[in-house]
């Protein structure tokens, strides 16, 4: 099975327009196995009840019937169940949470998918990839902004957008890699399996419930083309100073060194995130002078000090060393504490 798979990690990096036709055909019991063993046991079970415990007491019977299921064409996802989870700033996030045998289904979706879309990823791309991390995204934030070419950077925020994915763009995405159309109609599936609250169904007719399994990866895929390939390939030839790009899931930071780039950028991102049916959150988003030169840039401007601005849970401030250099500073965000 691994050798499979690092058969389509080969090709994926051979021919980066190379299509996949045959991804289906791997969702057997030998995988459906490696997926059971990669999920967590203290997690709550889904609408049917059923733990990870439970099932492992019938596991070869189980996945053996989930792979007849799966290739006959009858296996269904069933809905997950909606719990609303405190965001810390007196909001609430809605999870959702599916039944432990959707959960093996689209972890070896995933295992499957990542050996094609972990090639194509930008490495400015850190949320929820094997082997990154938060803490990695800060890293390099912090490289960029103390020693490349940063006066201005563009704190934006997409508004609701795990809740605002449109499944007609994001099919249309993953068909530019995949064109197994089992395979799509299985990721559709789940797409569609609609969600309960309170005891009462409810369709899903766009975007990806945080908390399954399966979504940071379709998330991260509909980012990719939506922001990260754009803005390497589209908007950094055409700026006349350096500009980079960290991203985080839907979190995301961008550094100019011209202020004509960023209010052009500013612009433009608006209509980009547009056109795949996802808007700014405008009360979050902000354009504002950072980086080595920014408090003598304000002093001399009347301005006041530095702005700041909150990535990863913390607030990122200019600061001075011991030696009365520039220093980026940072502290837990006031709305994380």
């Amino acid at each position: 099975m691994y050798d499979r798979l690092d058969r389509i990690t080969t090709r994926a990096e051979g021919d980066a327009a190379a299509t996949f036709s045959n991804l289906f055909s791997l969702l057997n019991t030998e995988l459906l196995f490696y997926a059971f063993r990669r999920l967590k046991r203290d997690k709550a079970p889904g609408i049917d009840g059923v733990t990870v415990d439970d099932y492992e007491e019938n596991l070869q019977g189980n996945l053996q019937d989930l792979e007849d299921r799966i290739h006959r064409g009858s296996y269904r996802p069933q809905p997950s169940l909606r719990r609303d989870i405190p965001k810390g700033d007196g909001k609430t996030r809605p999870l959702g949470i599916a039944c432990v045998e959707d959960k093996i289904v689209q972890r070896a979706i995933v295992m499957v998918l990542e050996r094609i879309y972990e090639v194509d990823f930008h490495d400015t791309s850190y949320g929820y990839r094997p082997k990154r991390s938060c803490h990695q995204a800060l890293a390099d934030l912090g490289q960029t902004i103390t020693r490349r070419r940063v006066n201005w950077v563009l704190d934006a925020d997409i508004k609701g957008f795990f809740e605002h994915v449109d499944f007609g763009k994001l099919q249309e995405l993953l068909g530019r890699r995949i064109e197994d159309s089992r395979m799509l109609r299985l990721i559709t599936k789940f797409l569609h399996a609609g969600v309960m609250i309170q005891d009462q169904r409810y369709a899903t007719t766009e975007g990806v419930a945080q908390g399954s399994v399966l979504s940071p990866l379709l998330a991260n895929v509909y980012l990719h083309y939506v922001l990260d390939e754009w803005f390497e390939q589209v908007v950094k030839p055409r700026l006349v100073g350096e500009a980079s790009i960290i991203r985080f899931a839907d979190d995301f930071i961008c550094t100019f060194e011209r202020e004509s780039d960023a209010l052009r950028f500013r612009e433009v991102l608006t209509k980009r995130l547009g056109r795949y049916s996802l808007e700014l959150a405008e009360e979050k988003t902000k354009l504002l002078r950072f980086g080595r030169f920014a408090s003598r840039d304000c002093q001399r401007l009347g301005e006041g000090a530095p702005g700041t601005f909150d990535f990863l849970g913390f607030m990122h401030y200019c600061g001075t060393s011991r030696a009365g250099k520039f220093k980026l500073k940072r502290r837990t965000s006031a709305k994380k504490f």
